[in-house]
């Protein structure tokens, strides 16, 4: 069975039947399913290092200046939490969209490497978009499987995520994989400045300190960062900030002003500016939704 509609069917009823437009985890560790049964406006995220399918519907996807059309089927893997906006453009509620997300465990990606030929001397790109074929979609069809069969989770699920790894690092998304496995320093040492940025976004950030700090000259850093995150380290913790403020307004957590100083501004005005230049609505509107 190689057709993709075919493919996909198993998938898309074993999604319908565990899919919430409330929250996208299951209880499969590390496998999301995201619903939605209307069309979106652009909605700004950080595209975590993990597998994304497109089961059914239809999403654009833009990162930094580039823009993806996504369709059933098309896939994706990042290698590194890169700042994205999404728009859902085909959903209904007879036929919702659908999205599968596997996040890609470093540990599990290094210990099969061990076992596996040397790897590849072409570099790899930031992030992977491709038609998913049967290689991958059978072993993810194991795993999303196992939401009709809770019991057998915590024994399977190790095993059908490793078997699913290892077809991922089989196919053109091999060469991303095995950067995560340990086979790229410089992805490591940006990894974890990202890491760090993204859990001190609202400290004070010193560029040559971070950059000593993961073993990289200035310049290199700079480089290396906007090469795998499409942002510079200053835009993207501005990035980060914006983001945890616009969770909070969403939560109802606070005012406007109280809100921008717990982000690490000192200026509420400059806030709003960049807020709505990020978003395209003011931070008030935001808040005014929440309550």
């Amino acid at each position: 069975m190689s057709d993709p509609a075919a493919l996909l069917e198993p998938l898309i009823a074993i999604a319908s039947r565990h899919a919430s437009t409330r929250d996208a985890r299951t209880a499969v560790p590390g496998l999301s399913i995201w619903s939605a049964h209307a069309r979106s406006k652009p909605i700004p995220g950080l595209f975590e290092p993990a597998f994304y399918l497109l089961a059914q519907g239809a999403k654009r996807l833009s990162f930094a200046d580039r823009e993806y059309a996504f369709g059933p089927g098309m896939c994706a893997v990042a290698l590194v939490g890169l700042p994205f906006s999404s728009r859902v453009v085909d959903a209904s509620t007879s036929k919702p969209y659908l999205g599968l997300a596997v996040r890609l465990d470093a540990s599990v990606i290094a210990g099969l490497l061990i076992d596996m030929s040397d790897p590849p001397a072409k570099r790899p790109d930031t992030i992977t978009i491709m038609q998913a074929d049967q290689r991958v979609l059978e072993p993810l069809g194991r795993l999303l499987g196992l939401l009709d069969s809770p019991a057998d989770i915590a024994i399977l699920a190790p095993q059908f995520e490793r078997e699913f790894c290892y077809r991922l690092l089989q196919g053109p998304m091999g060469s991303q994989l095995r950067e995560m496995g340990g086979y790229g320093p410089r992805f490591w040492q940006i990894r974890k400045a990202a890491e760090w940025i993204a859990t001190h976004a609202d400290q004070p950030m010193h560029i040559a300190q971070l950059a000593e700090e993961i073993g990289m000259s200035v310049t290199s850093f700079h480089r290396h960062f906007k090469a795998i995150t499409g942002h510079a380290p200053l835009a993207y913790q501005r990035y980060i900030r914006l983001l945890h403020a616009r969770q909070q307004l969403a939560a109802g957590t606070g005012n406007v002003t109280s809100i921008a100083f717990a982000a690490g501004y000192a200026s509420a005005s400059q806030f709003s500016r960049e807020y709505k230049k990020c978003f395209g609505v003011s931070p008030v509107s935001d808040l005014l939704k929440s309550a």
